[in-house]
């Protein structure tokens, strides 16, 4: 008898996502929106919806049975969700309804993973009444837990193009998986052992260091750190950031139907590239030095260096995994900014991006085997980690596949993070800050922002008014949706 393929364990980005659809944080959800010049394909849709049930975006948890064992996925084993909706969007109203598609809820534990809906465009009423149809718009959602950027990236374009799909294990059954989750639970109970054995080492290593006559000013001691965040994004995952150093400001009494403000900008892509050009960098810097400034317009860092989170793919070719983002980090200073120094950004950001993966020095604070082992009521009590001060993920010019998944001809792609139902309370007390995803498909770069900052963006309204005005600054027309 042919042996099953191993299982797939949840990693700890993972893990950590999927506690929040049953915590009390708010869920993370990735969104892909496509804007097309004419009505939706609705048999386009089926298809489309059919090919991703086949591949590695439809999938499931099932629990281990072995305390200490990580879950594993599964296929789903569900329908597909696909809601082709019959009456149109006003064409001032794309937002709101891309937003309301973000909201509505998923649950990957029980195969509920992503979801696609669409609606056609209408323009102004003429004299007829209703208003002609002048594009449509479909929505793709996934649950964080489920697949990071890169995953989702994937998964659209093998389902477009008709492509092999990633085929999710079915789980070991029986005698088999007690067996294959005990075996990870010891695995998991080594490495925390490793962990332990590696610590004290390092604090025996500490003491000698200061028990010794002659010790060098600024010797490594024993520090203690809160759990590390999950290694991943909005972004948006949660990405660790820097909080304000003015701590957040008290949350008015009349917040209690506060929601994270939203915004999608279409801007030429060639006027990007020039303005780049312009300033010495690239479209991926121009995107980068546009949100840290914008993190300057909301009031935050005022007159300092701003830390900026930039997700990097560590995908590899048929690479099962959901999550596999890490993060590269860069704080570029106020008079960087303020003369729109791109080439001092690139430079910064290169090495950033050198940086990731490296090894860091030392032994890491707490073992994310140990936490990933811990159940939800004690990880629900670990300090959680703040939100970026200002997350930026540029897709660039995704596949062909990517952008043409809904059909065409498309006017635009654009990719965001949310966070459904985050309350102010739970974002201030994360620190506040920007997430924002930048593509760009044919002439159109689509620039995606969620500002997670209820004190300094408390409305549509000012974050509206502070991109346009950033837009501005860089001499770019901005058609928000």
């Amino acid at each position: 008898m042919t042996d099953p393929p191993p299982a797939l364990r949840l990693q700890f980005a993972d893990d950590m996502f999927l506690r929040r659809h049953d915590g009390g944080t708010s869920p993370a959800v990735n969104q892909v929106l496509w804007r097309l010049d004419g009505p939706f394909d609705a048999d386009r849709l089926r298809d489309l919806a059919g090919r991703l049930a086949a591949g590695a975006l439809h999938r499931r948890v099932v629990r281990a049975r072995v305390p200490g064992a990580r879950h594993r996925w599964a296929p789903a084993g569900t329908l597909p969700v696909l809601d082709l909706q019959t009456a149109p969007v006003p064409e001032g109203g794309v937002g709101s309804w891309a937003q309301a598609q973000a909201d509505v809820p998923l649950d990957p534990a029980r195969g509920l993973s992503w979801r696609i809906s669409a609606a056609d465009v209408a323009g102004r009423p003429g004299a007829g009444g209703a208003g002609p149809v002048v594009g449509s718009v479909v929505s793709l959602t996934c649950a964080h837990a489920v697949a990071d950027g890169a995953a989702l990236i994937d998964a659209v374009v093998r389902a477009a193009t008709h492509a092999e799909p990633i085929v999710v294990p079915a789980p070991e059954r029986g005698r088999r998986a007690l067996l294959a989750d005990a075996a990870d639970a010891a695995a998991q109970a080594a490495a925390v052992a490793r962990w332990a054995r590696d610590k004290a080492r390092a604090k025996a290593q500490a003491a000698a260091q200061e028990a010794a006559p002659q010790v060098e000013a600024g010797a490594p001691g024993t520090r203690h750190e809160p759990v590390p965040p999950p290694p991943d994004e909005p972004a948006p995952g949660v990405p660790a950031g820097v909080p304000d150093p003015a701590g957040p400001a008290p949350a008015p009494a009349d917040d209690a139907g506060w929601r994270v403000p939203v915004l999608h900008v279409e801007l030429p892509a060639d006027q990007v590239t020039q303005a780049a050009a312009a300033h010495g960098g690239t479209p991926n810097t121009w995107f980068v030095a546009f949100l840290a400034r914008l993190v300057h317009a909301t009031g935050r860092f005022p007159g300092e260096p701003v830390p900026v989170a930039l997700p990097v793919s560590t995908r590899g070719a048929d690479d099962p995994r959901a999550n596999s983002t890490k993060i590269a980090r860069v704080t570029i200073p106020a008079d960087v900014l303020a003369h729109r120094d791109l080439g001092w950004v690139r430079a910064a950001a290169k090495e950033a991006y050198t940086a990731v993966g490296q090894a860091e020095p030392g032994v890491a604070p707490v073992p994310l085997e140990l936490v990933q082992m811990l159940p939800d009521t004690l990880v629900s009590r670990l300090p959680q980690p703040p939100v970026a001060a200002a997350l930026a993920s540029n897709l660039g010019r995704p596949p062909e596949g990517y952008t043409q998944a809904a059909g065409g001809p498309v006017r635009a792609v654009a990719t965001l993070s949310h966070y459904q139902g985050a309350s102010a309370a739970e974002l201030r007390a994360a620190g506040g800050g920007l997430v924002a995803f930048c593509t760009t498909a044919g002439r159109t770069t689509t620039l995606s922002v969620a500002a997670l900052d209820p004190d300094r963006v408390a409305d549509a309204d000012t974050l509206r008014r502070l991109v346009l005005a950033e837009a501005e600054a860089w001499k770019l027309p901005a058609a928000p949706w």
